[in-house]
């Protein structure tokens, strides 16, 4: 086992604000197995914003799936009065979402369409538009 391992960033082209869904994992859509002890039959094909992306982990938090509690004790300061069970997100892997087209409102693969701009001193510049696989439409960069 190496010591000093180096952690690469993730790269990704998923971004904070994209509506995204579970293809593998708790939530996950279409899993053929029957469903165990524990795991709740309204996760599935479970859809959400992404709240914050870890890029060096390679996870991301997504509203509404993955729902945890945690233990809260109780803190002598008056202003934090969440005692007791929390419900939170919990992170989940990038690589078990997939991006849900705006236009046809379908579950994605993402493409890179390059578009070469001139800036306002003449200078050209290329700019990277996601492309959504299925229908080809233009993936907002802002939501």
């Amino acid at each position: 086992m190496l010591a000093n391992k180096e952690t690469t960033p993730c790269r990704s082209r998923l971004r904070v604000n994209d509506t995204v869904q579970v293809i593998l994992g708790k939530g996950a859509a279409g899993r053929k197995r029957v469903l165990g002890e524990g795991e709740d039959a309204q996760d599935r094909q479970a859809r959400g914003k992404i709240l914050s992306i870890n890029k060096e982990k390679g996870r991301a938090t997504v509203e509404g799936v993955k729902m945890v509690y945690k233990h809260q004790k109780a803190s002598r300061d008056p202003s934090q009065p969440n005692v007791g069970r929390i419900q939170k997100e919990a992170s989940i892997a990038l690589s078990n979402l997939m991006l849900v087209c705006p236009k046809c409102n379908a579950a994605t693969r993402i493409g890179i369409r390059s578009e070469e701009y001139e800036r306002a001193g003449g200078q050209k510049k290329i700019r990277r538009i996601r492309v959504c696989k299925k229908c080809g439409a233009d993936i907002a960069e802002r939501a």
